[in-house]
């Protein structure tokens, strides 16, 4: 309802006066995301013992995912939501031993079935800002990344954001079907040199659960941020998490071979970032720097460990097809002592871990990446291949998968582990992605990836090569 000002014969309103108020804008938008996904995992060792559990390796799934949104953005107050519906279907029924044999296998242990669908609402939250919008708060459920916590206005920094810092430790699960989401509250403070953010969440569960609609209660996000920003294309930030799970019985992902027990764990990550975008005489230079230091407590042992990424590349951005090459290195702490009472193997906590691997088939825990980057964009297609030489920090922990806690019931704590028998190589991966634009509203995504196993992988498989593809059909409005 719009209420205009009284006017008396005393006094003529001004022109400012008497306008009405701007009714708000309203947004809606529809999606729907078709893939069919194709996994030849690591060959299994013949049964060694009666009944011991042998999975299938190869296989191939299919699953859609339909959304339709609503936005309306007011003068003080931003409303949005959106519905979802995913149908899964050919999940394999026996790629599971040892561990999930790729993404349909984890699917299909959560239902049971062959098939997996649901509707749910994985956006309904509420924006109130200030009259400046300098401030504002946000409540209900909504998306969230670390990282991603201010826009830059500079899109060269806001890509290099976004592909390379965003969701390292909490972020959206994206890729995955079921997707993740945060019930809760935000704060963001704006101002011309720096943004503040606090929030505080309950993740829901999704990923690779069906039953998205539901939040899980006993784990609990808080975290803060503060972001400078410089003139040029170049921004800091220092950050902190706490993440806190009570979840009830399932498996203890570590290396001291505990049976499954009711999830306690408390852990502080604390850090900082750092990514800038310096023009040269044929393109543009950036670098980005991330480093978190985690303590708290692991299972009621003491928790320390750490992460840093280095990297660095160069875009060619007035040639033809603007080649970006990058180079960098990632090491995630591990437990070098299991029988100590230290728990070392670095916590990614909520992360979307496929955004840093493509094959889905490590997480940052336990790690060491050296890896480069070619990206190219010749005529609207966007183009990328990498290759990625992946070891282990202690072969005394893990080999460790997975985008952490999709669920508050059942065994599967969110991240799964294999044994490193005492080796560090993991093996070789080479990655590609295309996206073809074929109308403004419409897409063709594609993704081939192998990976050649390393001692890690021969302790635990019979075979070592590992292929993964996928084609994906996109429709956006």
């Amino acid at each position: 309802m719009v209420v205009f000002p009284a006017v008396t014969n005393a006094q003529e309103p001004s022109p400012q006066a008497s306008k009405p108020p701007s009714p708000p804008a309203v947004t809606g938008t529809l999606s729907n995301i078709t893939r069919v996904e194709s996994w030849s995992f690591f060959e299994p060792r013949p049964a060694s013992v009666p009944d011991e559990l042998v999975g299938n390796p190869d296989y191939t799934f299919v699953g859609d995912r339909a959304e339709l949104g609503v936005r309306v953005d007011g003068a003080r107050f931003d409303l949005s939501g959106a519905f979802n519906y995913v149908r899964l279907e050919n999940l394999p029924t026996h790629a599971i031993g040892p561990g999930g044999l790729g993404t349909g296998a984890f699917y299909f242990a959560a239902t049971g079935l062959s098939y997996s669908y649901q509707m749910y609402f994985s956006e309904l939250n509420l924006r109130v800002s200030a009259r400046d919008d300098r401030a504002s708060v946000t409540l209900g459920r909504m998306p969230f990344a670390t990282g991603a916590e201010v826009v830059s206005a500079n899109p060269s920094l806001e890509t290099l954001k976004r592909e390379r810092l965003h969701s390292r430790l909490v972020g959206n699960f994206a890729w995955s079907y079921y997707q993740r989401r945060f019930d809760g509250a935000r704060l963001d403070v704006d101002r011309p040199g720096w943004h503040a953010t606090a929030a505080a969440f309950l993740p829901t569960q999704g990923g690779f659960e069906e039953s998205t609609n539901l939040s899980m209660p006993d784990v609990q996000v808080v975290h803060g941020a503060f972001a400078r920003k410089a003139a040029a294309a170049r921004e800091w930030q220092l950050f902190s998490t706490l993440y806190r799970d009570r979840r009830a019985e399932a498996a203890v992902v570590d290396n001291t071979g505990s049976l499954d027990r009711p999830v306690d764990v408390t852990i502080t990550a604390f850090g900082g970032s750092h990514a800038s975008v310096t023009p040269t005489r044929h393109g543009e230079l950036d670098t980005v720097l991330w480093a978190a230091a985690e303590a708290g407590d692991w299972y009621g042992q003491s928790h320390r460990a750490a992460s840093i990424a280095a990297e660095v590349g160069h875009r060619w951005s007035h040639a033809a097809g603007r080649p970006w090459l990058r180079a960098g290195y990632l090491w995630s702490s591990g437990d070098g002592d299991r029988d100590d009472d230290r728990h070392g193997t670095f916590f990614q906590m909520l992360p979307s871990s496929r955004q840093y691997a493509l094959s889905s088939t490590y997480a940052q825990m336990n790690l060491t990446d050296a890896f480069v980057q070619a990206w190219f964009e010749p005529g609207g297609v966007k183009a990328r291949i990498e290759v990625h030489a992946l070891g282990l920090a202690s072969g005394q922990d893990r080999w460790y998968q997975g985008s952490g806690a999709t669920s508050s019931t059942g065994r599967y704590f969110g991240f799964s582990g294999r044994a490193a028998g005492g080796h560090t190589g993991l093996g070789t991966a080479l990655d590609a992605t295309v996206d073809v634009p074929l109308k403004k509203y419409w897409s063709v995504n594609a993704y081939a990836g192998t990976l050649w196993g390393g001692d890690v992988v021969k302790h635990n498989f019979s075979g070592t090569r590992l292929t993964f593809w996928y084609l994906e059909n996109v429709i956006r409005f």
